[in-house]
């Protein structure tokens, strides 16, 4: 009868804390639209590059001598930060169309080239990036992210559909894919142009810091190992906690015979402790989804009110996404020992469950690598120093 009880209250108590924690609307839970479906298509968006090469080079000449030249850099009429925050840079160019800039557009029927002012370019680049926003980009873009079918239509409705229900649950209002996907472009578009335009200076183009590059690895080993580890902990925890419930009740006929012994109450105290440990699992799985979903939401609006895919948040809107996600699968994990911490107050668990998080382990090894200018890579290794030694060497020849 106790045990009972013990799973009838850690029912009801989950219940409760989800009806109370997770949002109101049933229709937006991560159980029937994939919360990291959504992250992962989001992540992929940004990757996202205009395929024709002739509208590429007219997107990049647009982007820098109408959008980067005059706001930018030139800061006309104090809109820099606001260039830097729209999440619809053709719809800022539009409402703030730069006098005296222009580009050589290239036709994309002959290849002819001449002069267009910005006013006259807009609407062209404009329909050019609403050309490469069609059905069959999404349907590879849904291949890229795993999702096949035989009808393109239907994926391809399906795609928009559970990733605008994903940036709903997000809080963006920029839901549509076609949006994002069309601000992606142009934003990888106007980093291409930066880089080009620094090598006509002779300048190297802009590649990340070493630290930081191998800071980005040990997170993202960090966080898809604890990815990997609250997959697992998904299917394994309820199997794991219905043997050891099962063990732990069948016990009974060993802990009250001992109990009658002096000493026995002892016994008996740790025999219920043990049921309430492991009934309280579903309460700590359920805390712990609960305040995955409200870090989710809440994460996303660090960057502003405007809620969009901007210069500001497209390297690290995914990242932070998954960062969080993937520490609270750790401690999904970790239930076992994170309840035996609690409920005992055991600093021994406590102090295993920190260790959990500290990243000296990853670090150590990518720290090592930073010391002796070795890249390495599963099947590959890049050795820095080694090939800056023989590319000097090939210029002093020809030299």
């Amino acid at each position: 009868m106790f045990a009972s009880l013990s799973s009838q209250t850690s029912y009801f108590v989950s219940k409760m804390l989800e009806n109370h924690l997770l949002p109101a609307y049933e229709g937006l839970s991560s159980r029937k639209t994939g919360i990291m479906f959504g992250a992962k298509a989001v992540a992929k968006i940004r990757d996202v590059q205009i395929h024709d090469p002739v509208t590429l080079t007219n997107t990049k000449e647009f982007l820098r001598q109408c959008f980067m030249k005059p706001y930018i850099i030139g800061n006309i009429l104090g809109k820099k930060a606001a260039a830097q925050q729209t999440n619809d840079i053709i719809g800022f160019i539009e409402q703030n169309i730069p006098n005296n800039f222009g580009i050589y557009y290239r036709e994309p029927s002959n290849l002819g080239i001449s002069f267009k002012t910005c006013r006259q370019a807009t609407p062209l680049i404009k329909a050019a990036i609403h050309k490469e926003l069609n059905e069959g980009l999404l349907t590879k873009f849904a291949a890229a992210i795993g999702v096949q079918s035989d009808q393109s239509h239907m994926l391809s409705q399906r795609l928009k559909v559970m990733t605008g229900d994903t940036l709903k649950y997000l809080q963006r209002e920029q839901q549509d894919i076609h949006e994002w996907m069309k601000q992606a472009m142009l934003l990888n578009a106007n980093r291409e142009s930066y880089d080009d335009w620094r090598e006509k200076f002779s300048l190297s183009r802009i590649y990340p810091n070493l630290v930081s590059m191998h800071a980005i690895r040990g997170l993202f080993q960090k966080s898809f190992s604890y990815l990997v580890a609250g997959e697992m902990a998904a299917h394994m925890m309820p199997i794991l906690q219905s043997v050891f419930f099962a063990l732990v009740v069948s016990m009974i006929f060993i802990v009250f015979p001992m109990g009658l012994l002096p000493g026995g109450y002892n016994i008996l105290k740790t025999w219920i402790l043990l049921i309430i440990w492991v009934s309280s699992w579903p309460v700590f799985f359920t805390i712990i989804h609960c305040l995955g979903m409200i870090s989710l939401s809440s994460k996303s609006g660090a960057f502003g009110s405007d809620y969009g895919l901007n210069m500001l948040s497209q390297g690290s809107f995914a990242e932070m996404i998954l960062y969080s996600y993937a520490t609270f699968q750790m401690l999904a994990s970790s239930i076992p020992m994170l309840s035996w911490s609690v409920i005992k107050a055991c600093a021994h668990a406590t102090a295993n469950l920190a260790s959990q998080f500290s990243p000296i382990q990853v670090a150590s090894s990518l720290g090592s690598n930073i010391v002796d200018n070795n890249l390495s890579k599963e099947f590959e290794n890049f050795t820095i120093a080694k090939d800056y030694e023989q590319k000097l060497q090939i210029l002093k020849k020809y030299s």
